[in-house]
């Protein structure tokens, strides 16, 4: 009774996001699934679920051929798919025995009544003690999610699909649903077991895939080595980003602009120190959950700092919000571009001097000329290609729409440029001129940059700080951050610490 994934491909225009993937899920077995943001995990879920059609490849259970018109007829195969939103799969306003019974009650019927109701909730979940009257909001995040679980398993599941199911849990309510995990592969059921972290899939998994850009780099039998997975998510060879200044030639680091004492990127981290000088890049990477974007969201105001201070040019910094930040002369590039940092309908010369309106604007009104001229030096210092500056935004390409949104900040002449996943969802070609540009304003600025690729630091970054569950796992310089290195610090196998509050510079 297994279900096969062969050969499955899927294309989005120019994009492949899927290379032809071939897994089995076996009955009895929690297979994980892990890799890094953009590897194709979501892809692969889509598809399963019956949400996305794969572009080519099938689908299989116990030989037969499966082919899913949409969600339902995935669930009338036995798929059964708890998304990381927990809330998707619930009806606000509805009681936790309303949201147990939704399909009793989606089949109709004369006489619904609360009793029946409670009735059939229990059958659904024996066991399960939660409130059956209370409104199911008004349940903490883990007992939504025992709901979801035990509706899906009650659909008489062959294929179980949990994606991140402990991003929102604590320690012992993730210690509940993974005694809940094996007992449904106990009872026969696939289990897909989608997570970023490495000591819960080491755990609870008897096999794990993982993917890297689409394709499936590897699959581990228990017992798991997480340096292994690391390795065969990040690769083995460093791919630079082309830049136009190589760093450590020529790169001479001047005055600290940023230090950051005692601080956590997690509050469940430990905390620890860095330092940034004018005329280099500190690269930070990590797995998912690794605390990267909360660490630079303080560092960019949008997230109070948890503990310790920060310094700029020596004077105390504690940014109440990004536009303090920005007073400052820092600036703030996040992570998600289409939800953080875009606005639908707006042209690229709006975009790019959104931040900036004071400097393009008389007598509170906005100069027109002065606004173009900006936007067109993003676009020329970029080469942003797209049909111009009074383009909707929508009408550039991704990798287009970062090089915007990265340009608009440097428009300020920042001295300290912190950027989040800069390289997401973009070319390499775009790549290189993001890297490009960065890699110049050191010259001028610090700069932060994360990602959860480090690959993508090598031929930007003059040192790396890798996180590891919240806490920094160690610092090194771009010429030692060999990728067995990182993927020890980066599945917390190694500690490096001596050179935490030092800089390349320093040291020599």
């Amino acid at each position: 009774m297994t279900f096969a994934v062969t050969s499955v491909s899927k294309v989005y225009g120019a994009t492949r996001a899927l290379s032809s993937i071939t897994l089995e899920l076996r009955p009895g077995e929690i297979l994980g699934l892990i890799g890094t943001n953009g590897a194709g995990k979501s892809t692969l879920i889509k598809i399963l679920s019956g949400a996305t059609a794969p572009t080519s490849g099938t689908l299989s259970y116990e030989g037969r051929p499966l082919a899913f018109a949409g969600p339902l007829d995935a669930q009338a195969a036995g798929v059964q798919t708890v998304h990381q939103n927990i809330d998707d799969g619930l009806v606000p306003g509805a009681s936790v025995a309303e949201n147990l019974t939704l399909d009793w009650l989606a089949g109709g019927g004369r006489f619904v009544t609360r009793a029946r109701v409670r009735a059939a909730a229990s059958a659904v979940a024996p066991g399960l003690a939660l409130p059956l009257d209370a409104p199911v909001e008004s349940l903490p995040a883990s007992a939504r999610q025992q709901i979801v679980i035990a509706r899906a398993l009650a659909r008489q599941a062959r294929l179980l699909i949990l994606d991140e199911p402990t991003s929102t849990l604590s320690e012992v309510e993730a210690a509940a649903l993974a005694a809940r995990v094996k007992e449904a592969a106990a009872q026969g059921v696939s289990v897909l077991y989608v997570s970023h972290r490495l000591p819960e899939i080491e755990a609870l998994c008897d096999r794990v895939a993982v993917l890297r850009d689409g394709e499936l780099t590897a699959t581990f039998a228990a017992p798991l080595s997480r340096e292994s997975i690391v390795t065969a998510m990040l690769g083995s060879s460093r791919t630079a980003v082309a830049t136009s200044v190589p760093p450590g030639e020529g790169s001479r680091p001047g005055r600290e602009v940023l230090v950051a004492e005692e601080v956590r990127a997690l509050p469940r981290g430990r905390p620890f120190s860095m330092r940034v000088r004018a005329g280099e890049v500190l690269g930070v990477t990590g797995l998912v959950g690794a605390g990267k974007s909360e660490l630079l969201e303080q560092l960019g105001g949008a997230r109070p700092l948890v503990s310790g201070r920060l310094l700029l040019d020596g004077e105390p910094y504690l940014p109440k919000d990004p536009r303090a930040a920005i007073g400052r002369g820092v600036v703030f590039a996040p992570e998600e571009r289409a939800a953080q940092a875009i606005v639908p309908g707006w042209s690229v010369r709006a975009h790019v001097t959104l931040p900036w309106l004071r400097r393009h604007s008389r007598s509170w009104l906005l100069l027109r000329r002065s606004e173009t001229a900006a936007a067109r030096h993003v676009i020329a210092l970029f080469g942003v290609r797209g049909p111009g500056p009074d383009a909707p935004i929508e009408a550039l390409s991704g990798g287009n729409q970062q090089k915007v949104v990265v340009g608009r900040w440097l428009a300020g002449d920042p001295r300290l440029l912190v950027l989040d996943e800069p390289y997401r969802g973009v070319d390499v070609a775009a790549r290189a001129d993001i890297g490009r540009v960065v890699r110049d304003r050191t010259r001028q600025s610090a700069v932060v940059v994360a990602t959860s690729d480090p690959q993508e630091l090598y031929g930007l970054a003059d040192r790396v700080l890798v996180l590891y569950e919240g806490s920094a796992a160690g610092e090194l310089p771009i010429a030692e951050a060999t990728p067995e290195r990182l993927a020890a610090l980066m599945s917390g196998t190694l500690s490096h610490r001596p050179s935490l509050t030092e800089t390349a510079h320093d040291r020599h």
